[in-house]
């Protein structure tokens, strides 16, 4: 899965060199930079490479207005301090193309905060506004990688699905949920991540990426799973604000592992969040880790999100050669789930 292309144009050698150079050594795995000292050598660039920003500074002023027709996000720096300080900078909209001005002499991090920003990221102030107004966001996370918790998650969707219209999303490593439940999924869900970077995905294409299998609609795990390493909390809100805006899902379970970025803010979009766990001193402890991140991250409300769910079974039970889902529903398993989301808990 791609990098966010960013450009960055600027005449002032010292300068554009010391802020590339910081993508580079650290931010190497969220960008794809591309430095640029001379107009012309910028416009014949944008002939052939598509960028998804454009940091403008010095010498290059002839050139935002073609970015800006051309519908790229830019930041433009400036070398005074503008009437709005960054974190309250003002962004100046034509069409779906936004624009805005920072002071260029500040931290780099307050500059990319911009970009983030301009790249589908979401402030942190902005972020409960990112809960769906028609769709319920659902997640499913286990702090201890309980085997189980896909085998939940898939049987609570089949459950849910019998009222509403459920799409699932799985975002494990080597889930081997395409094998376990017998399901076909050529796309994933990085073919959709990869679209909405370069503002491609249309419905009909985002439909060839989901599919169905008893009532419940689904979208394949990254086949390649480094790929995770890549999906930033930028592709996430993309991603949920265009289901918000071109389907008719009335739920999402977003079947979450490790390795997210920022997953904590990730959590804050949820409605609800479902934690399998097992009992003992062991699994405490790593609960306890979890909820202390979470209580020391800027999202500490997520906490009141959190159910927590003792699950005394295990994989070994699964047995090859059947229809796994049948196995799951119609067993003691599947008796448990249904009796504590019919009787609020067991």
């Amino acid at each position: 899965m791609g990098k966010i292309a960013v450009a960055v144009c600027d005449t002032d050698n010292g300068y554009r060199e010391r802020f590339v150079t910081y993508l580079v050594e650290h931010k190497s795995k969220e960008y794809a930079v591309y430095a640029f000292s001379a107009v012309e050598h910028f416009r014949e660039a944008l002939k052939k490479q598509i960028f998804d920003v454009v940091v403008f500074g010095q010498g290059f002023t002839e050139a935002e207005n073609q970015v800006h027709m051309q519908q790229i996000p830019s930041v433009v720096l400036r070398d005074t301090v503008p009437e709005r300080l960054a974190e309250d900078a003002e962004y100046q909209v034509e069409g779906m193309c936004k624009r805005v001005s920072v002071f260029r002499y500040q931290p780099v991090e307050a500059i990319l905060h911009e970009v983030q920003v301009l790249t589908g990221e979401s402030r942190l102030e902005n972020e409960p506004a990112a809960r769906l107004s028609h769709i319920e966001v659902i997640g499913v996370y286990s702090p201890i990688g309980h085997e189980m918790q896909m085998p939940f998650a898939y049987v609570f969707a089949e459950m849910l699905a019998e009222k509403r219209k459920v799409l699932y999303v799985n975002f494990m490593r080597h889930s081997g949920f395409l094998q376990l439940f017998g399901l076909p999924g050529q796309y994933d869900v990085g073919d959709i991540v990869l679209r909405l970077r370069n503002k491609r995905l249309h419905a009909e294409t985002f439909l060839k990426c989901v599919y169905e299998s008893n009532r419940i609609y689904y979208i394949p795990p990254f086949h390649n799973p480094e790929n995770l390493d890549d999906f930033s909390f930028g592709d996430y809100l993309a991603l949920l604000g265009f289901l918000e805006d071109n389907t008719d899902f009335e739920a999402i379970i977003f079947d979450f592992g490790d390795g997210i970025n920022r997953f904590s803010e990730v959590l804050n979009t949820c409605t609800s969040i479902y934690c399998p766990m097992k009992t003992g001193y062991f699994y405490e402890c790593r609960l306890n880790q979890f909820l202390g991140y979470l209580e020391k991250s800027p999202t500490e409300k997520v906490r009141e999100q959190l159910h927590i769910i003792n699950l005394p079974f295990s994989a070994k039970q699964i047995r090859g050669g059947g229809d796994i889902r049948k196995q799951l529903l119609w067993s003691e398993f599947g008796d448990y789930v249904r009796s504590y989301f019919m009787g609020g808990g067991v």
